[in-house]
């Protein structure tokens, strides 16, 4: 060991007796000891000990003490307390002493990465228009308007999960080993890849799942706990005032509508155009008159501006209407 090394691993060792030692230090300290000899390690050993040579050591009426505490003779003991061992027993002390310090610190280490696994990232969409989230494992979500999604920082090292509020596509990474779970407080998602839509405002009274391709596994997160296995074209919708679970068929067209700039309506009754607008600019609507739900409407829109929408409906059914933080309302004028 050059007399550098030496110096090195003096003045780290310095710094462990006196508890002034940080991690980075230790973890070097590690390392040089595993690299050296075990001639080499004795000589260190030998050169810390000398000093504590201004202890002085314990009496032979407090040895015999605690060899009679240990129900051991003295005799027995002090002919094979030879040098070798003196110098053994010590590089032993020493020893025990670093490797506890090291378990400390492993453990200290672990919870720190452990406290950072487990804090999340919440991506957050605006008020308007959509956002695109590619997460860790190539899985893309497109957010809607006033949504979320939340992972933990580890996301993908042991599973795959999310929590979703507010409406999301998935177009999830397929991985036979890790399964992909969406969350939503009152029912779990899980796939090992598909596309599916997700609809979970937190102030609607119903979550739904409509699947586009794929299969998905449906469970509620509330009892009475029921399961289901969804297809392609086929949708589950939970109520959270009853805890009905409605399982049906869906063309998938007013579901996803939000994720397409155009939305085309052809003879669709004017409460699914209300319904469809509501999901994709995040809006909800009140009627003074539900006869005007009945009326059908065909017509095309491209335009990503509810203001601009309404605009043309009120000129086309002549009512009235107030949007005050992205409650309408609409009066029909008589």
């Amino acid at each position: 060991m050059s007399a550098q090394v030496n110096d090195k691993v003096s003045g780290l060792l310095c710094k462990f007796r006196s508890g002034n030692i940080t991690p980075a230090e230790f973890q070097d300290l590690r390392t040089h000891i595993d690299a050296i000899s075990d001639v080499e390690l004795k000589q260190l050993i030998e050169a810390e000990w000398e000093k504590f040579e201004e202890h002085s050591p314990l009496s032979e009426v407090k040895m015999e003490t605690l060899y009679e505490g240990l129900h051991i003779r003295s005799e027995e003991v002090k002919p094979r307390f030879t040098l070798k061992r003196y110098w053994m027993q010590i590089a032993a002390s020493l020893l025990l002493l670093i490797a506890g310090s090291l378990t400390v610190l492993t453990f200290m280490q672990r919870n720190e990465i452990n406290a950072l696994a487990e804090q999340n990232v919440v991506i957050r969409s605006g008020d308007y228009g959509k956002s695109l989230v590619t997460l860790p494992d190539g899985t893309i979500v497109h957010l809607n308007a006033k949504s979320s999604l939340t992972y933990s920082q580890d996301f993908g090292r042991n599973d795959r999960k999310v929590a979703l509020s507010g409406e999301g596509f998935f177009e999830v990474k397929k991985d036979a080993e890790k399964k992909f779970t969406v969350g939503t407080g009152y029912m779990d998602i899980t796939v090992l890849g598909t596309k599916f839509n997700v609809y979970a405002y937190e102030t609607k009274d119903i979550v739904e799942m409509s699947l586009v391709e794929g299969s998905v596994d449906v469970a509620t997160a509330q009892p009475p706990y029921r399961s289901i296995r969804v297809k392609p074209n086929e949708k589950v919708v939970y109520n959270k005032r009853t805890g009905d679970l409605l399982h049906k068929k869906t063309s998938n067209k007013m579901e996803t509508a939000w994720m397409s700039k155009e939305l085309v309506f052809r003879s669709e009754p004017l409460g699914d155009v209300f319904r469809c607008l509501s999901r994709k600019f995040a809006v909800t609507f009140s009627v003074d008159d539900e006869a005007l739900l009945n009326d059908v409407y065909t017509g095309t829109f491209d335009d990503e501006n509810i203001e601009s929408i309404m605009r043309v409906l009120k000129y086309h059914y002549k009512f009235k209407y107030t949007n005050e933080d992205g409650m309408i309302s609409i009066q029909t004028l008589k």
